[in-house]
């Protein structure tokens, strides 16, 4: 099982990791960034998901992991050098709507657009499958979270226990 990055040096300053963050989509092929990415993340921000690190270790991986062989979903990594600084995800529900999942970036590189970037991309992909709108949900407490997606122009429209379900019509975007 891949280590999760060292949190003061994800999202790092010097030396060739200077510069904008690069987003990558990721394949079968990224198994290892994927999960050096979904572990910052649950290490660094585990206030931000449902999952943590003990569901991670119980399946959780697996079920991650499974999402790179989904050709239906996406998964992007924001890399800053070789570090992992960022994540966004993409599945289609159910009842196909698309779905914004698992938006993180680390405390390093927050303040400079990176979530926005993140959160474009993952609405970008929503749109060329021709689908006019995009769901997530954020959780109660995630106020910055919440306060992100309502300047990005997401309204909620429902709840479930311990969520906010928020939409956005796609093509339309926030002041």
């Amino acid at each position: 099982m891949p280590r999760p990055p060292d949190p003061a040096a994800a999202g790092g300053t010097g030396g060739t990791d200077a510069g904008a963050p690069v987003l990558r989509m990721l394949g079968p092929a990224d198994r290892r960034l994927w999960g050096e990415a979904r572990l910052a993340a649950l290490t660094v921000s585990p206030e931000a998901f449902r999952m943590d690190l003990a569901d991670w270790r119980a399946g959780g991986e697996e079920r991650w992991r499974a999402r790179l062989d989904d050709p239906t979903a996406l998964a992007l990594v924001a890399l800053l050098g070789d570090r992992p600084v960022g994540l966004a995800g993409g599945l289609v529900s159910p009842d196909g709507v698309p779905e914004l999942r698992s938006l993180w970036v680390a405390p390093a590189a927050r303040g400079r657009g990176l979530a926005t970037r993140l959160v474009t991309a993952v609405e970008e992909w929503a749109g060329e499958r021709g689908a006019p709108l995009i769901r997530l949900a954020v959780l109660t407490g995630n106020t910055p979270a919440r306060t992100l997606y309502e300047r990005l122009g997401y309204r909620r429209s429902g709840a479930r226990p311990g969520e906010h379900l928020m939409t956005r019509t796609l093509g339309e975007r926030g002041a």
